[in-house]
């Protein structure tokens, strides 16, 4: 087999030139006959490529480029590109160190090399350099430009001085794939690829190679140790880089969690790239690393990895909480995103030892369908991604949707079918909001006043002309319209209230419109104006606005996260009991209205002159009841509404739903003993124990004078600093009252996270993908935990997945 062109050099340079077939005329004739003997390189036919797939030509000096998306090799040395920098010498010499290693290096490679042999290859004067490559020729100015270069006359080739010399003194230099061409193009075979000189020679300058020689050799010739210099420059390069990937690693955290776009269609004018830019005045080297021309470690896949990395981090500080409580509640809901893919939001509801409550959101799922069977899998799914058993699950709370509450094969069942102690909670908030719902829909005069008053405001708010015209008639104290939705909780009475303030300025603005439009809009806006011109839509809206205050004021505390089974069912039957109370107020109420109408100049109250008749198959042959007063007549419309909304409340909170809260508030305070209790949490409670505690703590209560009505009155006790020793105390009435506190009252957690998920998956960015919309989501989410998540650690673990990172960032201990 024959030697190497590397290996031939080296013996003699006699040999060298013959394998090249550049022999001089003045060696003698023997030595050129020797040329047929030697083995050649093969000449490749124009039909096959220069080179495998995946290499390049070695007289390009480079291995292959990819676009910068394949990483560089762990060997590699050459990242030392502070050790290359061009540093001005001193004119004073001083002892050699390490230090004067890296400034003696320069970025040109000019380490004292003394222009060597060429590698075996005696340097000879230069003929005019032979055109070829379309006429293309070395030039000198090019040794000028990158002093490390030499031309070889003989071969017609260039080489570079440092990595020869580093070469043949054996100096260790990188020999990784990416170094081993450049290697062989500069050092062995040498380069001719003049069409892309400049490209190869500046790629060749800034290789690990070069770098790594430049800085070997000088530490040779100054005497001191090559190994030492080149890790010290390494491990400062290394830890420069390190400051680059922080900086990108913080950016992408303040994206994440301000719910910003990371991305763009164009990266280069991303969210991203922009702030990275910004920050490069106030994180030393950032410049340098995003000019940089290999890996900068911002792609979106990187991306991607990196949101991972400090989302899971902030997930498994948040699990630790819950699996230190020992028990928790699943709460879930379904939207559709803006791509309408189905997502199914889950929250962990649980209570800490020092009984506060916390609901936090974990995550969206995507499934192609909501039977309970799927949504079963995927909670499952869940709940082993977090390592929580289903067997700790003490509550569950859902939507009334037959999917998830059916008795017998809805979400519900299934989970209790595993855990029968995971009680089922329908939404407090939904349930609340169905009473209205009833109220709207099930009275004809209240549905008609709901879908007249939803049109009014539209009409208004849905032209920027009209809303513009009617500006000019509000009052500046006065509130702007709000549309109506039914399906928002806290919205209602809002909007009503706003027209209730704007009722003679929307009457004046709607008669003028109607004289200056003498199209569809003004008559449909003559007909709004005749409407509110009547004194039953004026009646109707105050008697709407004076039921929906009350239910709103309720729901807006039941969406609380703190809140608590036993305190929800006192505001719920508050509630009930306003209501009632409201059959006593006619008569203030009416008196009211009537002054109102009064002041407003709207139409006076009359009795219907034709009241409609209903057919005979439907009444019976009854007949319709005569009022002999306006008064009486609205009594019985005010009535109507009233028992409706009463009667709804009593059928959509049973006396059974608070059945259980009620036997857990009876054994605390003394009423009933532990017989109950510790029959259905068999398992979790100890009934010797928890009935002595309980003793113990209503001892306690009466030596401190302290009343213990309610629930609510135990958990102040216990809470706080304050009870903080009675926790110690009495750990057995404590975990009674943690479980209690588990079981979940609203939704209202999921439906935030509804609101987040608009706000981050928006039509510009409908393409994210799954992954990434979870964990941007998460961190939107959970902001203080966000900022909470020590990103040194984030950086090691991203430093560890692979030994490329390894050799490129520096690791903290």
């Amino acid at each position: 087999t024959a030697a190497s062109p590397s290996q031939t050099s080296r013996q003699s340079p006699l040999v060298w030139n013959a394998l090249v077939g550049r022999l001089d005329s003045g060696f003698p004739s023997w030595i050129c006959r020797m040329d047929k003997y030697l083995v050649k390189r093969p000449r490749l036919s124009a039909e096959a490529p220069r080179n495998p797939p995946g290499q390049c030509d070695p007289a390009d000096g480079v291995p292959p480029h990819d676009g910068g998306t394949s990483a560089p090799s762990v060997d590699t040395l050459g990242a030392i590109s502070a050790a290359t920098a061009d540093t001005p010498r001193s004119a004073s010499w001083s002892a050699p160190t390490v230090g004067n290693v890296l400034e003696s290096a320069s970025k040109n490679g000019e380490a004292t090399t003394g222009k060597p042999s060429t590698h075996g290859r005696p340097e000879q004067t230069r003929p005019a350099p032979a055109k070829g490559n379309g006429g293309r020729g070395f030039l000198k100015s090019w040794e000028s430009t990158y002093s490390w270069l030499s031309y070889n006359a003989q071969t017609g080739k260039v080489y570079c001085d440092t990595c020869v010399t580093a070469t043949d003194k054996k100096l260790p230099l990188p020999r990784t794939s990416r170094d081993k061409d450049s290697l062989i193009a500069f050092v062995e075979i040498g380069f001719q690829n003049w069409k892309k000189a400049l490209q190869r020679f500046k790629s060749h300058e800034n290789s690990a190679l070069h770098r790594a020689a430049s800085i070997a050799l000088t530490a040779s010739n100054m005497g001191l140790n090559v190994a030492s210099a080149l890790s010290e420059s390494k491990q400062n390069q290394m830890k420069e880089s390190r400051k680059a990937l922080m900086a990108i690693l913080s950016s992408i955290r303040f994206l994440a969690f301000q719910g910003l776009a990371l991305r763009g269609h164009d990266d280069d004018e991303g969210n991203l790239k922009q702030l990275l830019l910004l920050r490069e005045a106030d994180v030393p080297g950032l410049a340098a690393w995003l000019s940089r021309t290999g890996y900068k470690w911002t792609s979106g896949d990187i991306q991607n990895e990196m949101l991972e990395l400090i989302t899971h981090s902030m997930l498994r500080s948040l699990m630790k909480e819950v699996h230190e409580t020992g028990f928790y509640a699943v709460i879930a809901d379904e939207t559709s995103d803006i791509t309408t893919q189905e997502q199914v939001s889950f929250c962990l509801r649980y209570a800490k030892e020092n009984l506060e409550v916390e609901e936090v959101f974990v995550g969206f799922y995507a499934t192609a369908d909501t039977r309970a069977r799927t949504l079963f899998s995927i909670l499952k799914d869940v709940l082993c991604r977090f390592n929580l058993r289903i067997e700790n699950c003490r509550g569950q709370c859902y939507d009334g949707a037959a999917n998830v509450s059916g008795k017998s094969g809805g979400l519900q069942a299934l989970v209790q079918d595993i855990e029968p102690r995971a009680l089922y909670v329908h939404c407090l908030a939904h349930t609340l909001n169905l009473s209205l719902q009833d109220l709207c829909t099930k009275i004809d005069v209240c549905r008609d006043f709901v879908s007249l008053f939803t049109d009014l405001v539209n009409f208004v708010k849905t032209s920027p002309k009209r809303l513009s015209w009617f500006q000019q008639f509000q009052k500046q104290e006065n509130p702007a319209l709000r549309q109506f939705c039914k399906t928002r909780w806290t919205l209602k009475a809002c909007s009503l209230r706003s027209v209730s303030s704007n009722y003679s300025e929307l009457t004046k603005f709607l008669f003028t419109l109607s004289s200056e439009e003498k199209n569809d809009t003004g008559a449909k806006a003559s007909g709004y104006a005749k409407t509110l011109q009547k004194f039953d839509t004026y009646f109707l809206l105050r008697l709407m606005l004076l039921v929906f205050e009350r239910l709103e004021s309720v729901n807006t505390a039941l969406q609380k996260k703190s809140l608590q089974f036993t305190r929800a069912e006192l505001l719920v039957k508050a509630v009930e009991e306003s209501i009632g109370q409201l059959r006593e107020d006619f008569s203030s109420f009416w008196a009211d209205v009537s002054d109102e109408e009064r002041e407003m100049e709207i139409g006076a109250p009359s009795v219907p002159k034709r009241p409609r008749q209903a057919p005979r198959r439907y009444d019976e042959g009854s007949h319709a009841h005569d009022f002999n007063s306006p008064e009486a007549f609205y009594r019985q419309r005010f009535y109507l509404v009233i028992d409706t909304v009463h009667a709804s409340l009593r059928t959509r909170f049973p006396p059974e739903m608070w059945h259980h809260m009620t036997q857990v508030e009876q054994f605390v305070t003394g009423e009933t003993d532990s017989t109950y209790l510790c029959e259905f949490y068999k398992g979790d409670l100890n009934a010797v124990r928890l009935q002595l505690h309980r003793d113990m703590l209503l001892d306690i209560a009466k030596q401190r004078a302290t009343s213990l009505v309610t629930f609510q009155d135990v958990v102040d006790l216990l809470s706080g600093k304050a009870g903080e020793s009675l926790r110690v105390l009495l750990p057995e009435v404590v975990k009674l009252l943690q479980i209690a506190m588990t079981i979940p009252v609203t939704s209202c957690s999921s439906e935030r996270s509804f609101s987040c998920l608009r706000r981050v998956k928006t039509y510009l960015r409908s393409t994210m993908g799954q992954a990434r919309l979870n964990h941007t989501a998460l961190l939107h989410c959970h902001k203080e935990l966000a900022r909470q998540v020590d990103l040194d650690l984030v950086a090691n673990e991203f430093i560890h997945r692979t030994v490329v990172r390894e050799n490129t960032f520096h690791v903290e201990i």
